[in-house]
């Protein structure tokens, strides 16, 4: 436990040791959270986030605004733009994706929810676009092979095999 807190603060163990408890007691909370996180399995369809309440986006509602903003924020820095990331996956109950509320003040609020909780998600739409990915490419290398251009095939397969090795490790 003291040394994933002191990754987490990004101090040395010794720096942790030598800490008050009452410092280091929502560290190590944080740490009894993530210890207890999902990598894999179900997510819930419904989160209330403060005010919130909120539905995660299936693939079937998701438009092409959306994916194109999880793809976005999902190349920054995960840290920084978790809750943009949050955003993209987590839309108001009977509203259609940043349509008829205000999206900067759930991002505001998605910093409230819970680590295992929005890391869960994040992982979720993570695979999701991996898969999608993945789908692409092999799609694109069936197009060469029909196309006759050996090459380009053989690479479209190269990089379908790493995403699904990614896919594999999460």
């Amino acid at each position: 436990m003291v040394a994933m807190a002191a990754v987490l603060q990004g101090v040395s163990e010794d720096t942790i040791l030598d800490m008050p408890l009452e410092d280091v007691a929502p560290v190590f909370q944080m740490v009894r959270e993530l210890d207890g996180m999902p990598r894999r399995g179900k997510i819930r369809k419904h989160y209330q986030v403060g005010r919130w309440s909120l539905k995660v986006a299936d693939g079937k509602e998701i438009n092409v605004a959306q994916w194109i903003d999880f793809q976005n924020y999902y190349r920054e820095d995960m840290e920084e733009h978790l809750a943009d990331i949050l955003s993209v996956a987590l839309v108001p109950v009977g509203k259609k994706y940043n349509e008829g509320y205000d999206i900067e003040d759930l991002k505001a609020d998605l910093w409230k929810m819970s680590i295992p909780d929005a890391l869960a998600v994040c992982f979720f739409f993570q695979r999701r676009w991996l898969r999608s990915m993945r789908r692409t490419l092999n799609y694109w290398a069936g197009l060469m092979w029909i196309k006759g251009q050996k090459e380009m095939r053989r690479r479209a397969v190269k990089y379908s095999r790493e995403v699904s090795a990614i896919l594999r490790s999460l």
